[in-house]
């Protein structure tokens, strides 16, 4: 019994049990205004609301965050900020995504203003070599529609973009394994019409929300809680979120996943 309480203990004390405070509001506000950030991220600010978005999460100083499929690493460079020196953040992207954001992610990592942050680069999600129980945050923006967009279509051409649909459940049970047991996953996803499917995901790159609950609960997962921040009445969600005229301003759906309890 006093070998189980002092491994408790012991667990405790290297990372898992720390708590954290979360940074307020006017905190992240002002992170978004640092002169040292770029004018072409902060133009974005107004149709992300990253600082509702990192308040929602509950982002704190010296937490460790992977943002799953980071792209160029608009939103991982506003973590790294967040976390601070004492901080960790891992900015993640599989062979596809890091083929649309190599370019942004490159330059960005070139500015060296962050020495907080350590790429994982066309590493498949289910790969990613972290620790169990080493995350805070695990976090996807506007990205879970691309586990399964497989191909496209240009200038009448078809584009295979993946062989196959990623295994979302090898992906998020790893993800699982490596949140902390109070950890929290952000899923943030542009609306599609309900029973859309697939379809939706690898055409309009979009998702059904439901899918996603259903997918993410079925591994164990409990769902904590939703925001509505990004939510825009006049996306009809049929649309391709690259449209003219939508692009920037999709209806996005933003939910807080938790580990479920063992029973």
């Amino acid at each position: 019994m006093q070998n189980t309480l002092l491994t408790l203990i012991m667990v405790c004390l290297s990372f898992s049990c720390i708590a954290y405070e979360p940074l307020s509001f006017a905190k992240l506000q002002t992170l978004l205004t640092e002169p040292s950030r770029s004018t072409e991220d902060k133009q974005h600010d107004a149709n992300r609301q990253p600082a509702q978005i990192m308040r929602f999460a509950s982002v704190a100083s010296g937490q460790s965050i992977l943002d799953i499929y980071a792209g160029g690493g608009w939103y991982s460079e506003l973590f790294a900020r967040a976390v601070g020196e004492h901080g960790k953040m891992y900015a993640h992207n599989d062979a596809l995504t890091w083929r649309f954001g190599k370019k942004e992610m490159l330059a960005r990592s070139k500015r060296q203003i962050l020495k907080n942050m350590m790429r994982f680069d066309q590493v498949a999600i289910k790969d990613i070599p972290l620790p169990s129980s080493s995350i805070d945050i695990a976090f996807m923006g506007i990205n879970y529609h691309d586990l399964f967009f497989t191909h496209r279509y240009r200038n009448g051409e078809l584009q295979i973009m993946r062989n196959e649909v990623v295994d979302y459940r090898e992906a998020f049970s790893h993800i699982k394994n490596l949140l902390k047991p109070e950890g929290v996953l952000i899923i943030i996803d542009h609306h599609a019409k309900a029973g859309s499917g697939y379809d939706a995901a690898n055409d309009l790159h979009r998702i059904d929300a439901n899918i996603v609950k259903y997918q993410l609960q079925s591994l164990g997962f409990s769902l904590k809680e939703e925001a509505f921040y990004l939510q825009n009445p006049n996306d009809d969600l049929e649309q391709s979120v690259f449209a003219k005229g939508i692009r920037g301003k999709t209806s996005r759906f933003i939910l807080k996943f938790g580990k479920a309890e063992q029973h």
